[in-house]
């Protein structure tokens, strides 16, 4: 939108989405209406337990980036968040508490991340969204208007699915291959380019001392092992498919069972085009046949979710 296409816009009518996530920040903003001004992205800033004013400082500095394109100043009126990690009233107040001493917004509103991309994904229509980056989680929302989840307990308890999962599994893959234990595969010479490694020795020594978050890295790479025609690779996204859909199997008794279930993607491995969509997609077609994945599948933008409930908030001031 250019400066001279920007609507006017009052003060007290300039509004904040914001997606508060593991990897990255997104921020747009917007007016009353929900039209969205500008927008802006940054590193993650998601929510940990008495860290509020570190992920307020990120979110800051990118609401102010975003702010200057749309000609704007802060505080905003509204800044709703829809944060990673902020699951508990606790963090979501020390977030809130942060964010408005920090200048961002008058109002801030902290929930789930979840909820925003329910919002984007569906409005306020029920439907199931299942969101695969480093980890996995489904949630859905019944006409009742109630919230039901699934998954999402990190990669310690599960997150099945999820990049995590993927990358540990092509890890194992990798060594049992090396070892002569099952078929043989080009995922080990994949992921010692991919990581600038030299022999299967320098792997077990990156992986001894590996996070979560570079485990979950490897999983853009199993994905294009297996768009390349990869057979290990393949059985593996399968696999992470199925647990996927077991996770919308356990929302769907939530529902009538007779009605067709909206559903929606979102998370860095649910893009459109990626192999792990695809097999979702056959799965839920061969089991679930009531749930109908939107075609823009992965194109869910959750800062405008969060842009369209502060909307609705400033309607009830």
């Amino acid at each position: 939108m250019t400066s001279s296409d920007r609507p006017s816009v009052r003060p007290s009518d300039i509004l904040l989405g914001i997606d508060s996530g593991g990897s990255h920040t997104a921020v747009v903003v917007g007016d009353s209406r929900g039209r969205v001004l500008a927008r802006a992205e940054g590193p993650g800033s998601a929510m940990r337990p008495g860290g509020g004013e570190r992920s307020a400082a990120v979110i800051l500095d990118v609401a102010r980036r975003a702010a200057t394109q749309a000609k704007v100043d802060l505080p905003a009126a509204i800044a709703l968040v829809g944060a990673a990690g902020a699951g508990r009233v606790p963090e979501r107040e020390e977030l809130a508490a942060a964010l408005t001493a920090a200048g961002v917004a008058d109002q801030v509103d902290v929930r789930g991340d979840i909820e925003i991309a329910l919002a984007a994904a569906f409005g306020n229509s029920p439907g199931i969204l299942i969101n695969a980056g480093t980890g996995s989680i489904a949630y859905a929302r019944t006409a009742d208007g109630k919230l039901h989840r699934a998954g999402g307990h990190g990669w310690q308890l599960g997150d099945e699915g999820g990049g995590y999962w993927l990358g540990r599994h092509a890890l194992a893959a990798a060594a049992r291959a090396h070892d002569g234990l099952e078929e043989s595969s080009t995922l080990l010479e994949r992921l010692l380019v991919a990581l600038g490694l030299q022999t299967f020795d320098d792997l077990i020594r990156w992986a001894a001392t590996a996070t979560p978050a570079q485990v979950a890295a490897l999983a853009p790479h199993v994905l294009n092992a297996a768009r390349e025609g990869e057979t290990v690779a393949q059985q593996i996204v399968e696999e992470a498919a199925l647990e996927l859909a077991r996770l919308v199997r356990a929302l769907t008794g939530h529902f009538s069972g007779t009605e067709p279930i909206k559903m929606a993607t979102a998370g860095g491995l649910l893009r459109p085009g990626s192999p792990l969509l695809v097999a979702l997609r056959g799965n839920l077609a061969t089991d679930l046949p009531v749930a109908r994945i939107s075609e823009g599948g992965g194109s869910v933008d959750a800062p405008v979710g969060a842009l369209r409930l502060a909307a609705a908030l400033l309607r009830q001031t």
